[in-house]
């Protein structure tokens, strides 16, 4: 979805109190003004608040506490419930900073910028927020999106959404510190791509065979030691398979009937690497479904 611009007001005069429009024709005061309007107009009909409308082209989204109102502009497109969401979040968080006065002044609120921008950085990517709140609801554990981990060759690398699961020790644990950390990030992590479309076998691929691409830095005796993050998951989330994918899928062992991968084979051009160990990473491949929840096909 194409955002195209941000309107907050005080709900009871109207007046603009911050505002960030693409298009400098667009006047934040005329429109701030008729949706004040429109809302009044329906409160005083009883028959309900205002949440968006449209235009030929465009839709502008509304969310609204005791004092403020957002209104979010954005070009057509289905996906309308972020834009929702993140216009209450605005509201509420205008609302955590500042004092609105009896006559507020829009120069008050110039620091707000920063703020509008991470919150509406939620939703330029609107597919992998939901598959996000999906992988929340299925593993639980904390969310990070395009999480930044060092690589082998000491770059960085990106995973779109990274599953973190935290655990308390005893206090008679007996393992090592550099153990016990190696086995922690094993066993608490998931790594999950996002691929809006039809993911190739190629996709899947590449991402299977990058999953100990990833390191973190250790110290034992004195040196440097990099360990990779190998995940207890590997999960792809796509709106489609090409044909071949679940062939390849098919070729990986099996434990119980779930696909995984570990430092004893290569397949279909998978890299053989004895960091991985006896470790093992399973496969998990979801389709997407818009109505409904994802569908899992292998894992």
């Amino acid at each position: 979805m194409l955002f195209e611009g941000v309107v907050i007001f005080e709900a009871r005069s109207g007046i603009p109190l911050f505002y960030k429009l693409k298009k400098n024709d667009m006047d934040p005061a005329m429109l701030a003004s008729f949706i004040a309007a429109a809302r009044h107009f329906l409160q005083d009909l009883h028959i309900g608040g205002l949440t968006s409308f449209s235009t030929a082209e465009k839709v502008i989204f509304l969310a609204s506490t005791e004092r403020t109102v957002a209104a979010l502009i954005a070009s057509k497109n289905p996906d309308f419930q972020e834009f929702s969401e993140v216009a209450l979040e605005m509201c509420e968080e205008f609302e955590r900073r500042y004092e609105i006065p009896e006559r507020p002044q829009p120069i008050m609120y110039t620091d707000f910028e920063n703020v509008a921008e991470e919150l509406l950085n939620k939703i330029k990517d609107p597919f992998l927020n939901r598959v996000a709140r999906f992988a929340y609801d299925e593993y639980g554990g904390e969310i990070s999106i395009k999480a930044r981990l060092m690589k082998k060759t000491g770059g960085e690398g990106t995973i779109d959404i990274l599953v973190n699961y935290s655990q308390k020790l005893n206090d008679d644990a007996k393992y090592r510190p550099d153990e016990l950390t190696t086995t922690l990030l094993s066993q608490n992590l998931i790594f999950i791509k996002t691929i809006d479309d039809i993911a190739s076998r190629g996709d899947v691929i590449d991402f299977i065979d990058g999953i100990d691409d990833y390191v973190i830095i250790m110290m034992r005796k004195g040196e440097t030691e990099f360990k990779p993050y190998y995940p207890q998951k590997a999960v792809i989330v796509a709106r489609n398979y090409a044909p071949d994918v679940m062939e390849l899928v098919d070729r990986l062992p099996h434990n119980e009937d779930k696909p995984y991968i570990d430092g004893r084979q290569i397949v279909a051009g998978l890299k053989k690497d004895a960091s991985r160990g006896e470790k093992k990473c399973f496969i998990e491949l979801w389709i997407w479904r818009e109505n409904g929840y994802p569908k899992k096909i292998a894992g």
